[in-house]
This record gives C-alpha cells, sequence and structure tokens, in this order.
C-alpha cells in the first residue's frame, strides 16, 4: 500500500514537471506583452515583439526598441546624433525544473542578449559575445536573481585615438519588497595621441532599496542607498602647467527615505573624493552634500509621469504646471540644504553649511510667489563657514593670481613678482573682510554666519541689509 502511494506521488510530481511549463509559457507571454506595454508608454520609446516562438518548454523572441530623440530631450534633439534601435533576442527556459547556473528549481530561467552588431564597425570585442546579456532566474515565488555583462571591448575611431574598457559585470536581486544590485568595471582608457588622456580604474555601482519593482517604476519615494565610486581618474587638462590630474576615492552617494505618514521624502546626494592632485593644486576629504526635504510625493509622480508621456516638450506647458502645483509643494515646508561643505587644503581646512527652508505657507494665491516679498516672509536661511586662516590665505593668494594673468601673458610681470604680491596682499584682504563685518575671528580660525528669519537677516549677529 505504501509503495503505491509512494508511486502515485512520484507520478504527480512528474507530472507536474511535464504540465506546469505549458501554464508558465502562457503567463511568460502576458508578462512580456505587459513589459513592452509599459515601455511604450514612456516618451520617447517604442517597443514591439518581432518574433515570438513558444514551444513547451521554452520560448524565443524578438523585441525591437526604437528612440524617438525629438522626445527624450526636445531641447537638444538636433544636436544628438541618431541612436539606432535595439534589437533584444530573450530566450526563456519554462519551469519549475530548471537547467540554469542560477537555480535547479523556479518558474522561468530567461536571458535577453542585445547583440550591438551595427556597433562593430567601430567596437572590436569576441565574436561569441553579445555587447550586453541579462540573465536570471525567477523563482517559485515570484524573486528575482540575475547577472548583466558588458564584455572587454576596444576602439580606434580614428589613427591616434584609441578608448579600451575592461568589460563589466554586475548581479542583483528583485524580492517583493526589497532590490538590490552590484556591478563593477576594472577600467576604462582614452587617449587622443599625447593631447588627451583619461584612465579610470576600479568603478562600481551598488543599490539597496526596500521596494517592489512596480513601485519604484512609478517614480514615489522609498527608503533607499545608492552608490557609485572610482578608485582614481587620471585625466590630462589641456591648458594647464601640469596637463595631469589625479583624483582619487571618488563617489556619488544618495540615500532617500519615505514618511508614509505625511506622504513627503527627502533625498541625500553626497558628492566626495578622497584625494585631488592637479599640478600644484592639492585638496583632499572633499564633500558637498545636496539634501531636499519635505517633498511632497504625489507631485512628484505625477510630475514623472508627464515628463515620461512627454507633457512637458512645449516650455510654456511646463511653467503653468509648476504654477499649478507649486502651492501645494510649499506646502509642506519643503528644504533645500547643502548640509556639508568641507574641503581639507595643505595649509588647514574649510567646513560648512547652507541650509534654507520654506516656512509657515498655508493658503497661497498662484501668484504670490512672483513676488520677492512672499520668499522673504516664508524663507528661513542658517548658513555658517569655518575656515582656518591659512587656508583661507591660499584662496585669496590664488584668486589674485588669477586676476594678474593679463599682466603675466603681457609680459608686464613676471610668475615670481606676481607670487610675491599676492602673498602680501593676501592678508590685507582678510582683514578688510573681517572689517567689512563679512568674516569675525575665532579661536579656531575665521567665521561667517548668516540667517534670515521673518524677512530680517543677521550676519554675523548683525543686522544686514538684504540685496532684494
Amino acid at each position: 500500500m505504501k509503495k503505491g502511494l509512494m508511486l502515485g506521488a512520484v507520478a504527480v510530481v512528474v507530472a507536474g514537471a511535464l504540465i506546469a511549463p505549458k501554464f508558465i509559457g502562457q503567463n511568460v507571454h502576458q508578462q512580456v506583452q505587459e513589459q513592452v506595454a509599459k515601455l511604450n508608454e514612456q516618451a520617447g520609446y517604442q517597443a514591439s515583439i518581432k518574433q515570438w516562438q513558444q514551444g513547451w518548454f521554452s520560448t524565443q523572441a524578438q523585441i525591437d526598441v526604437h528612440f524617438d530623440m525629438a522626445e527624450l530631450d526636445p531641447t537638444s534633439a538636433q544636436e544628438l546624433p541618431e541612436f539606432p534601435p535595439l534589437n533584444i533576442q530573450l530566450d526563456i527556459q519554462h519551469g519549475p525544473v530548471l537547467l540554469s547556473s542560477q537555480g535547479l528549481l523556479g518558474l522561468a530561467s530567461w536571458q535577453a542578449d542585445i547583440s550591438g552588431e551595427a556597433l562593430r564597425k567601430n567596437l572590436t570585442w569576441t565574436d561569441d559575445l553579445p555587447l550586453y546579456r541579462l540573465s536570471g532566474l525567477t523563482g517559485l515565488f515570484g524573486g528575482h536573481r540575475f547577472t548583466d555583462q558588458i564584455p572587454a571591448f576596444s576602439a580606434a575611431p580614428q589613427p591616434g585615438t584609441t578608448f579600451t574598457f575592461s568589460g563589466y559585470q554586475g548581479s542583483g536581486e528583485i524580492g517583493q519588497s526589497h532590490i538590490q544590485y552590484a556591478g563593477h568595471a576594472a577600467s576604462l582608457s582614452g587617449n587622443k595621441g599625447d593631447e588627451r588622456r583619461l584612465t579610470v580604474k576600479d568603478l562600481r555601482i551598488q543599490m539597496d532599496a526596500d521596494v517592489d519593482m512596480a513601485t519604484m517604476m512609478e517614480g514615489g519615494f522609498y527608503d533607499s542607498q545608492a552608490h557609485v565610486g572610482v578608485g582614481e581618474m587620471q585625466l590630462t587638462i589641456p591648458g594647464t602647467a601640469s596637463k595631469q590630474a589625479e583624483l582619487k576615492g571618488l563617489a556619488i552617494n544618495m540615500t532617500t527615505k519615505r514618511n508614509a505618514e505625511k506622504g513627503t521624502g527627502e533625498m541625500l546626494v553626497a558628492y566626495l573624493a578622497d584625494a585631488v592632485d592637479v599640478g600644484e593644486y592639492q585638496a583632499s576629504e572633499l564633500a558637498l552634500e545636496v539634501q531636499l526635504q519635505n517633498l511632497n510625493e504625489d507631485v512628484l509622480i505625477e510630475y514623472q509621469q508627464m515628463a515620461k508621456s512627454g507633457s512637458f516638450a512645449d516650455p510654456e506647458a511646463m511653467l503653468d504646471y509648476v504654477e499649478e502645483i507649486l502651492p501645494i509643494l510649499l506646502q509642506d515646508n519643503p528644504a533645500l540644504n547643502l548640509s556639508k561643505i568641507s574641503v581639507t587644503l595643505p595649509k588647514g581646512k574649510i567646513n560648512g553649511y547652507i541650509n534654507s527652508q520654506v516656512v509657515n505657507v498655508e493658503d497661497m494665491d498662484g501668484s504670490e510667489w512672483t513676488y520677492k516679498e512672499f520668499w522673504l516672509a516664508h524663507v528661513a536661511v542658517d548658513a555658517k563657514i569655518d575656515a582656518d586662516r591659512e587656508a583661507l590665505l591660499f584662496i585669496a593668494e590664488q584668486h589674485m593670481l588669477k586676476q594678474m594673468q593679463p599682466a603675466i601673458a603681457a609680459g608686464q610681470l613676471d610668475e615670481a613678482q606676481a607670487k610675491q604680491m599676492a602673498q602680501q596682499q593676501a592678508p590685507q584682504m582678510l582683514d578688510m573682510l573681517m572689517q567689512q563685518g563679512l568674516m569675525v575671528e575665532t579661536q579656531e580660525g575665521l567665521q561667517s554666519t548668516f540667517t534670515l528669519k521673518d524677512g530680517e537677516g543677521l550676519l554675523n549677529g548683525e543686522p544686514v541689509p538684504l540685496p532684494l
């Protein structure tokens, strides 16, 4: 009896493995059609399924994507080269039993290739590889694991000009409420004779978001962290004395957060560099953080949807929309902050912040924002800059040297004379700034503060007339 039950169970499993692929294939067709339809909703894209061959255990398809540059970027469409259409070859294996490097069980394994054959006249890469490949597995419960890659390639568009790329590899996962991705390229380099050279090493991309794919595509806020970094960059700068620049530890870090209760979100973008060396100029620990807070989520989603549809191709249409939604945006008291400004020079540090926020906006007439009185009454500003005296002296010297460049070029001054004059006059410039109340001396160095509240400005604690 038990043996019969076991054989029956095995038969059910085998039958399921044989029958299920047919139903999975039908669902695959529907999913692909939906994705093509969503792409066609975006301004500037036109996608179509050119071929579809569906069998019991697999599906092969060809999807063509055309680009309308006039819709993608109306202002510069005429200046941009015509972008060739993309041909996507799609190969899908139906589950639940799969022979995939990403797993043995799942709804489907898939591979999408963009051959890029039209670009082979300019680029050289391995013959049996597409220019871009995306492959992955959809699990039994709908999650996705995937990898993508671009092969190493090179180009020599004209004599004396070369470009090489090491290739790119990435991987990620898409779950019901979480998405993560990481990618890496070892290097890219290009040169045009001995005049222009560029080398980039260790390019990394990372993203981690608490969101599902549908919400992400909608364009609203969600909690996320993203990073784009370059380990090292070297490039020539024509017209400079050294003609060589070296930058290390470049990064852009972005964080987003959503306040579901208020229906708002915030975004922080940090631009960072560990070190910058441009000839005789060196700096380290550079940081600029740009923060947007209290942004209305519904307005953001609507704006992105209208932009995707091409509704803003007419500048007047965009202006009309801004006038319509501005009262809604301002009622949430949005803030625009330079929350961190920092640099270390060989002779000292400079750091500070500039924060600004719209306040106390309730009922607003549609045209109020066009008057300076409105902004004076409803914008609060808090700013502070701290600097070592030696760092400011260095900046003052460089400013004066720049002003003397015409005289140096005309032979009226030589470099040594100009540097001596700049060194002598820089302290006088700082003293003048302090006498005018623009900066005050502290135990650590020099400082400047500014606040704006209720239409009144204070510079270093003293009332100051506003240039409005």
